[in-house]
């Protein structure tokens, strides 16, 4: 048997259980999950009174994916008088083909999920977006691994290179900047994927909107003046749908992280200046968490002159709000009126 290849999974609340004395006693290995843990994980069959005695919808068969390195469920949950069970088994011992999207963050190596860098460690091949992506975060690659950027390659050239490796049965890792959802051009290759028959899971990353908020030391919503952010772009290349122009979107005062738009700073700010004042902070961050990382605070009037006399490039995240260095607003979690839950046993007190 293969080391580690069989080991037994379940929710933490379990853990004093007379099944589970007696794996112990025969030396077989216990692994627990938090609910929380469990309960990010989709499966086929979540049930609604697990849900509600445990707080996840599912624990066996969320367990034994978990337990498997988000593996492949092999015997989806059976049920006996009181037990139920479920079999995963992790996708390398299947030589079968997997793609893993990840979201490598906004730059630094440090600041790919923990996750996200074991998937790296694992791929046989490492396909990364060259053009955003620091080649730093490939460098934890197993030997042999084939790392390539796909900043020279077109969508078709991208895809026939995952499907030689998937049909190999490799595992490959599609490196996204930031996470994959925002801005990441990744729904042309899911439908690729989907239309091969081709097995993938998305790894969520850092945003580098995120990154902007810790690297400006500022909290982007503000007690009773600012509760809404909103992730956006300005419109170049690729048209905005109407309903989300500018200067609508601007009309709620909310903070705004702007997206691949310093070429096309000028026409930003114009209609930015449709509903904000002039004198609203903004922030122009270059390169967050990279090595030559630059930020350029001022007030929104300036913007454009900001970006011009820098010679900032489209790795540039804009933002505009009254939240940039803001210290002021007291959160309700500090008023001392507000009362804080806590576990007391298994009640809330």
């Amino acid at each position: 048997m293969l080391p580690n290849a069989r080991e037994y999974c379940t929710i933490d609340v379990k853990a004093d259980e007379p099944f589970v004395d007696e794996l112990r006693q025969r030396d077989e290995t216990v692994r627990f999950f938090t609910a929380d843990e469990l309960s990010t994980v989709e499966v086929p069959n979540p049930s609604a009174t697990v849900q509600k005695h445990v707080g996840t919808p599912s624990v066996c068969e969320a367990a034994a994916i978990l337990g498997a390195n988000n593996g492949k469920l092999m015997i989806p949950k059976i049920k006996g008088k009181t037990w139920t069970a479920a079999v995963a088994i992790d996708r390398r011992y299947l030589h079968e083909g997997f793609i893993e999207i990840v979201g490598a963050g906004p730059g630094d190596p440090d600041l790919v999920s923990v996750r996200g860098r074991k998937m790296l460690e694992r791929a046989d091949l490492i396909l990364y977006a060259g053009s955003l992506v620091p080649k730093a975060l490939t460098e934890c690659h197993k030997p042999g691994a084939v790392v390539r950027s796909s900043a020279d390659m077109n969508l078709e050239e991208q895809c026939a290179l995952m499907k030689e490796h998937y049909d190999k049965g490799h595992f490959i890792v599609r490196l996204h900047t930031g996470d994959p959802c925002i801005f990441g051009a990744i729904q042309e290759q899911m439908a690729f994927f989907d239309a091969n028959g081709m097995d993938y899971h998305i790894t969520p990353g850092i945003s580098s909107f995120l990154a902007a908020a810790a690297e400006l030391q500022s909290q982007f919503t503000i007690p009773e003046r600012c509760q809404t952010i909103i992730l956006t772009r300005g419109e170049g290349r690729t048209p905005m749908p109407e309903k989300e122009q500018l200067h609508l979107l601007a009309k709620s005062q909310s903070t705004m992280c702007i997206f691949l738009s310093a070429a096309i700073v000028d026409d930003v700010q114009r209609e930015l200046l449709m509903e904000y004042p002039e004198d609203t902070p903004v922030a122009a961050c270059y390169h967050l968490t990279w090595p030559d990382q630059k930020i350029y605070r001022g007030v929104l009037k300036d913007l454009a002159k900001i970006v011009h006399d820098n010679k900032l490039t489209l790795t540039t995240m804009l933002v505009v709000g009254e939240a940039i260095d803001n210290r002021q607003g007291l959160s309700a979690l500090y008023d001392k009126h507000f009362t804080h839950l806590f576990r007391k046993g298994n009640n809330l007190s």
